[in-house]
């Protein structure tokens, strides 16, 4: 870690001069020093630094924090700075993943339904931010391990560990900026977001020394592993410790044999309505009353108002629904409604937001996407079903999946490159699944 801190302290300092200029001097002050700073990195060929630059800002722009809105300006800028200097620069960016590819039927029919959405505009700019980050991230990802090999891995993972340690700080110099209803956040707009962020660096930090086991020395795997973990109590994010859960136990059957793992998935679904009817007596036999907040389970924390509420309007537009960002005209044109019955938010699944912005077969073109990715994936690792299981559990309670410029489809996106890669999987010290 010292050695990091060194080696990148003007990029950390370089950072801290974003948030400090959008914080004190506004949005337009911040658009204009972060597009030259990437101007600068990029004539630098500090391909990391550009890239790592962008998730800080999703970081940031996911904070409910005043001071920091700027960062939700920024970061639309900044996706279109990546964008103009991957397309215009075939040379260094040659087109390397083919996960693009998979989605776009799925984003060909979200950009199409922008011509019959009620607001027009918003929709397109999130159906073009979606189709760009998943053609920019994993391609920036590919051409950087390219050029730099596993050490990428360490910046990373150093940067996210960072940003949990900053959360462990700011609770003990300023608590009130690190939570929400008595609810620890860290960095985060909220203990959800802390949770699902905590969720994905888990399994990719688990995924990066599944491939590289000795990129890291056993005094950081125990550091970052301790970061994680602590955010995860501190959060009480049932939906984080639940898919981690999920994702050791497959991961461990998948040890075994993939196809006893399969088996197994499929009785838990089948098993599913039990087991739910039944949580909340196995969580107070586990003397677990107060961590999974047994008082909130039966409405779900306002998850259950939030579905209902969702499975309504998508039947007024079924097949085809009216664009991306549909969901957050309908959740605002009914908040007082919804906050009187105990819901406030949006729908808190990402599959039904999708059905509600791009109707059954938007839903249809974007779970066939996913499942085509890991299918391929699954050929080179066996890591590839345990994370898309534990991904879908979290994605069931959560809308991130839905969106595009959150540092939670920034990561989910990363380990799909890294799964279904020829470049990473050629070097896996793994044995791939046979599928």
């Amino acid at each position: 870690m010292r050695d990091y801190l060194k080696a990148n302290i003007q990029f950390l300092i370089l950072c801290s001069l974003w948030v400090v200029v959008g914080v004190f001097l506004g949005s337009v002050a911040a658009i204009a020093f972060v597009l030259g700073s990437v101007l600068l990195l990029k004539n630098k060929s500090m391909y990391t630094e550009m890239l790592l630059g962008f998730f800080l800002v999703l970081i940031l722009s996911d904070n409910r924090n005043k001071g920091l809105a700027f960062a939700a300006d920024v970061k639309v800028i900044y996706i279109l700075i990546l964008s103009f200097f991957y397309f215009f620069d075939r040379t260094k960016f040659p087109l390397s993943s083919k996960i693009f590819l998979y989605f776009s039927p799925f984003l060909i029919l979200g950009l199409a339904l922008t011509f019959i959405s009620d607001q027009w505009l918003p929709s397109f700019q999130k159906s073009l931010s979606y189709a760009l980050i998943i053609f920019v991230i994993p391609n920036y990802l590919l051409n950087i391990y390219r050029e730099r090999g596993s050490s990428i891995f360490k910046s990373i993972v150093y940067l996210f560990a960072i940003i949990l340690f900053l959360g462990f700080v700011f609770k003990y110099i300023s608590p009130e900026f690190t939570s929400i209803a008595g609810r620890y956040r860290g960095l985060f707009g909220n203990p959800n977001g802390l949770g699902i962020f905590s969720t994905l660096f888990f399994l990719f930090f688990h995924l990066v020394n599944s491939y590289f086991p000795e990129l890291f020395s056993k005094r950081e795997k125990v550091i970052v592993y301790a970061l994680i973990i602590g955010s995860v109590l501190l959060c009480g994010s049932r939906n984080t410790l639940m898919s981690i859960l999920i994702y050791l136990f497959f991961n461990r059957i998948y040890k075994v044999s993939p196809y006893l793992g399969f088996m197994i998935f499929g009785f838990i679904l089948i098993g599913y309505e039990v087991l739910f009817q039944n949580f909340e007596l196995i969580v107070k036999s586990l003397g677990l009353d107060d961590y999974f907040r047994i008082k909130t389970l039966e409405t779900g924390s306002g998850r259950n108002i939030a579905w209902t509420f969702a499975w309504e309007k998508i039947q007024e537009n079924f097949f085809f629904g009216k664009g991306f960002a549909y969901d957050e005209l309908l959740y605002s044109s009914h908040y007082e409604e919804l906050s009187i019955k105990g819901h406030q938010g949006n729908a808190h699944n990402s599959f039904l937001t999708i059905w509600i912005n791009t109707g059954v077969f938007g839903l249809f073109f974007f779970i066939r996407a996913i499942l085509a990715t890991f299918f391929v994936a699954a050929k080179n690792s066996r890591y590839a079903f345990p994370i898309l299981f534990a991904v879908a559990f979290s994605a069931n309670f959560e809308s991130w999946l839905a969106a595009s410029l959150n540092p939670f489809t920034f990561l989910f996106l990363m380990m799909m490159t890294i799964l279904i890669s020829p470049e990473f999987n050629s070097n896996a010290n793994e044995n791939p699944i046979p599928v």
